[in-house]
């Protein structure tokens, strides 16, 4: 849905989302200014509309496993290794009673890593700046094995590929990911999709006139491309995977602030 916004008195528009954001993170368009789109009752300043992330604890503080929100600790109930503001205890414990909050209180951080359980329901909020996601997630299969087999490699790609597909341990866990976080991935992965499609021409024409030295420049492009599609749209990644839990790599500082310290 595009975005229309106002400068000098006059309205600019439409601009697609990722050409919005772009204004923002470049100054063009502040707090202050007006936006709006289809939708809207009127022209709202952006500040209203900008999410504000949950601000991280400090002191003795900690945050509620529920709302995200940080108090301190004599204000706040512990459960396990969570911790629940009176607001939130109704509800929380309403899922214990129900057996709901068993995964959803089982995300911790450790040191730079998201811990979590296999089957444990993430917050609400956008790994990448912690940022509220109103529900929108990002299903991802996470894969791990031992570093010990990489020896494997000296001795024989395909056999480390082979072996790797087979003693790889997986996990399914779905990351929240906010709308400009989104639009970001999918700008990502069109470039590498248009970088691919590009190397894939340039050796067609290079093979068809036998310029070799054009064919090696479109076998890196090619490469290059499939790199850059595997390491900017590559939202998190696994640091280790067991039978119980799950080592997350990738996730913003704020949104591990959030989280309660792994003391497994």
């Amino acid at each position: 849905m595009a975005w229309y916004y106002a400068k000098n008195g006059q309205q600019i528009g439409p601009v697609s989302i990722p050409d919005f954001e772009r204004l923002v993170d470049a100054g063009e368009i502040t707090s202050e200014t007006l936006v709006w789109q289809e939708g809207m009752a009127d022209w709202r300043p952006y500040a209203d509309l900008r999410p504000t992330p949950p601000p991280s604890p400090t002191g003795d503080q900690t945050v509620c496993i529920e709302c995200g929100t940080p108090l301190p600790k004599e204000e706040m109930i512990q459960y396990e290794s969570s911790w629940v503001c009176a607001a939130c205890k109704p509800v929380f414990f309403q899922k214990v009673k129900e057996g709901v909050s068993t995964s959803a209180a089982m995300v911790w951080r450790f040191k730079k890593h998201l811990v979590m359980g296999h089957d444990a329901v993430l917050p609400d909020r956008c790994v990448k700046c912690n940022a509220p996601v109103q529900g929108r997630r990002l299903a991802r299969n996470l894969y791990w094995h031992s570093p010990v087999f990489y020896f494997l490699i000296l001795i024989n790609l395909l056999v480390y590929v082979l072996v790797a597909l087979i003693i790889r341990k997986r996990a399914r866990i779905a990351v929240g990911l906010c709308q400009k976080h989104q639009a970001g991935r999918k700008r990502d992965m069109a470039i590498g999709w248009l970088l691919s499609l590009a190397g894939i021409g340039v050796i067609i024409v290079s093979l068809m006139s036998e310029y070799w030295l054009l064919l090696l420049a479109a076998i890196f492009l090619f490469l290059g491309a499939l790199m850059y599609g595997a390491v900017r749209c590559r939202i998190v990644y696994a640091h280790r995977i067991d039978k119980q839990y799950v080592w997350v790599n990738g996730v913003c500082s704020e949104y591990l602030d959030t989280l309660p310290e792994w003391r497994g």
